[in-house]
């Protein structure tokens, strides 16, 4: 019963958001919600926008079915804690689809748009922001907090670094910069035709698989990043080379929203989400950095991104995509394998090194 509520609530996803995204590109070409051709474009034809709403509609209809899947197996009973994590996480989603929405229609300033995902973080955190206890878990050790946060992670050398114990509001701090981070690196990754769906895709998957591998496994907690995934494949198809629609900021930031959450909801899994997750995370780094030091603004739009420059080399759309998604999964498998933290971290360097002698090479072409 188990298998059959997790392949379900991935099928749902999938199957809610391919139904109505035919209907939001309609919507779309009536509406005048379309990007342009232009210099900072790549697609060469007037496309529909805001395909994303879809993609939070299979999602959220996958996760509120959850609740009534769960009631099939014991072993899917949420806890109290679960219950307001997922609340929370509904509630900073929305407040970031609404933004990304009203910018993808009018094209807000940057500023307000970041501090509106700054404070769909601190939603996410929750009341852990003036009750800073961790309360016993059903294995009876203090590891609950109330609210998502990112309280430790295991690291070579020294096996675990506990925010938690440092400072509360370390672990908060640590937590805003991971959720906003994340989810405009996935904005930013938006920039080819499936890129970052298909990421998203693989990512979302990895995390589950690492959930669902944990001693006892999280079936609950892996529901979350397989009905992101159920969604991503849904839109897929109308997003693929050459794109029938795109999934606008109301998509990219709102599933980066919730792949960040799902990295660090019931325990952080940090090394997989960043191995999973290393190319896209690489290049918006350097990009920051690059763009700073040349006295840029880090967040004005620019075909300077790893996946501009490889198309400069001379490489299709689809083939800098097929690198991407090899590289995510390779990675990302290395993220599964039972080797210690050690083998990950050199496993994050050796991407690291790609990834930047990539964007050098390809900077200097």
């Amino acid at each position: 019963m188990i298998a059959i509520t997790l392949v379900t609530t991935f099928v749902i996803a999938a199957a809610v958001t391919a139904l109505l995204t035919p209907a939001l590109i309609r919507l779309s070409m009536s509406q005048g919600w379309v990007a342009y051709p232009g210099p900072r474009h790549i697609h060469r034809v007037p496309t529909p926008t805001v395909g994303g709403v879809a993609m939070i509609a299979g999602f959220a209809a996958a996760l509120l079915l959850s609740f009534v899947l769960q009631r099939l197996d014991p072993a899917l009973t949420r806890s109290s804690f679960e219950y307001l994590r997922l609340g929370l996480l509904l509630a900073g989603a929305s407040l970031v689809a609404l933004i990304s929405l009203i910018d993808d229609v009018r094209d807000l300033p940057a500023l307000p748009r970041l501090l509106v995902h700054v404070l769909a973080a601190l939603i996410a955190v929750g009341p852990y922001l003036w009750d800073q206890t961790l309360y016993p878990d059903a294995l009876g050790q203090p590891t609950e907090a109330r609210g998502i946060i990112l309280t430790a992670f295991n690291f070579p050398f020294v096996n675990q670094i506990h925010l938690h114990n440092f400072s509360p509001w370390l672990a908060i701090g640590a937590t805003i910069f991971w959720i906003v981070g994340v989810q405009n690196m996935v904005n930013w990754a938006d920039g080819l035709d499936g890129l970052a769906a298909g990421v998203t895709l693989i990512a979302a998957t990895i995390l589950a698989l690492h959930t669902l591998g944990l001693d006892p496994p999280q079936y609950t907690v892996a529901m979350l990043p397989l009905a992101l995934a159920g969604a991503c494949a849904g839109f897929l198809p109308f997003n693929l080379h050459p794109a029938r629609t795109f999934m606008g900021d109301v998509g990219a930031m709102t599933i980066g929203y919730i792949l960040a959450v799902s990295a660090i909801i019931g325990g952080a899994k940090l090394a997989t989400a960043l191995l999973v997750l290393g190319v896209p995370l690489i290049d918006m780094a350097w990009l920051i950095l690059v763009r700073t030091l040349r006295g840029r603004g880090a967040a004005r739009a620019g075909r300077d991104h790893l996946h501009h420059r490889l198309l400069a080399l001379g490489l299709s759309q689809r083939q800098v995509v097929l690198i991407y998604y090899g590289l995510s999964l390779a990675f990302g498998a290395v993220a599964l394998l039972d080797v210690p933290p050690l083998a990950k971290l050199l496993a994050l360097l050796v991407l690291g090194v790609l990834v930047l002698g990539a964007l050098v090479c390809a900077g200097s072409a």
